[in-house]
């Protein structure tokens, strides 16, 4: 039999979640919905028997299952703590037969990654580009932010059918308004260097129930294309929620003049080795007063 989305059919413990999200204009609500299909657990490999499904139970919600409301003043939804997920989620993030595509937000070079940066977390990718340049929407959807932020600067938010939303921050000028309904490539914005920021760039995050995904699990900004058109999500993806869970029982400790790195190894009953290890220091690194430097 030839698969398609209609026939297959899914085991019981499989449901099919579909998010159709609601918003006050009629022509949103005829938008064909995009499959988010949520397992019970990770007994099989998803991925490499996705068409082996049988006996299934499907079963159907509408968005706010998902969502409890579509605000236009919080930036953020609230974190789920995704870092003991024990299931798979798999999104679809494109579809051809509805014309839903992936655009670069700016076809630009990487400027910094996902991750830890001087012991904060940066839940994005920063997107070389000049004031003034086209920052376009990745994927179909509907503006749920335009406003100007301390941090953010210029920003947008824009929640997907899948129930992924995007953010755009450090613009110089927003195009859309809230609620607009929005395709993928079109221009919602002119890169800056507004908020926090050194330097024009546009500072590009995903989130999935308000928990930070990185861009580059699912995007290659070189080539301007999605690494696969679904994304298995499962608590890989959410594993810097543990590491920012022990940067908040760390310790640190601010270097006194004459000290070295085996005295206060020794202070604190540790080895240093593991001091350079917390701070990614070189065998020759020296430290040096009034730095504070990690010891648990």
């Amino acid at each position: 039999m030839k698969f398609t989305i209609i026939n297959i059919i899914f085991t019981s413990f499989l449901f099919i979640y579909c998010f159709t999200l609601q918003a006050q204009e009629d022509g949103y609500k005829k938008l064909d919905p995009i499959y988010i299909i949520e397992t019970a657990n990770d007994s099989i490999d998803i991925a490499s028997n996705f068409y082996s499904f049988y006996d299934s139970l499907a079963v159907f919600f509408e968005d706010d299952t998902l969502y409890s409301s579509f605000d236009n003043e919080i930036i953020h939804y609230p974190k789920v703590d995704f870092s003991n997920k024990t299931d798979t989620t798999i999104l679809f993030l494109t579809d051809a037969s509805k014309k839903s595509f992936y655009v670069n937000p700016h076809n630009g070079e990487v400027t910094s990654r996902f991750g830890l940066r001087h012991r904060r977390y940066h839940y994005g990718t920063d997107i070389n580009l000049e004031t003034g340049d086209s920052v376009l929407s990745a994927f179909d959807g509907r503006v749920r932010i335009t406003k100007l932020s301390s941090s953010y600067g210029y920003v947008i938010v824009i929640r997907h059918l899948n129930g992924v939303e995007t953010l755009y921050a450090h613009l110089s000028q927003i195009n859309v308004t809230n609620d607009q309904l929005v395709k993928a490539g079109e221009l919602i914005g002119l890169g800056g260097n507004t908020g926090h920021s050194h330097g024009s760039h546009l500072h590009f995050e995903i989130r999935y129930l308000g928990a930070p995904i990185n861009p580059e699990d699912i995007i290659d900004f070189g080539k301007g294309q999605l690494i696969s058109d679904k994304l298995f999500l499962t608590a890989y993806h959410f594993r810097y929620q543990r590491e920012i869970a022990k940067l908040k029982e760390a310790c640190f400790h601010k270097v006194k003049s004459g000290e070295s790195l085996g005295s206060i190894a020794r202070k604190y009953h540790t080895t240093t080795k593991t001091l350079r290890k917390l701070n990614r220091l070189k065998t020759s690194s020296l430290i040096r007063t009034g730095v504070k430097i990690r010891v648990r």
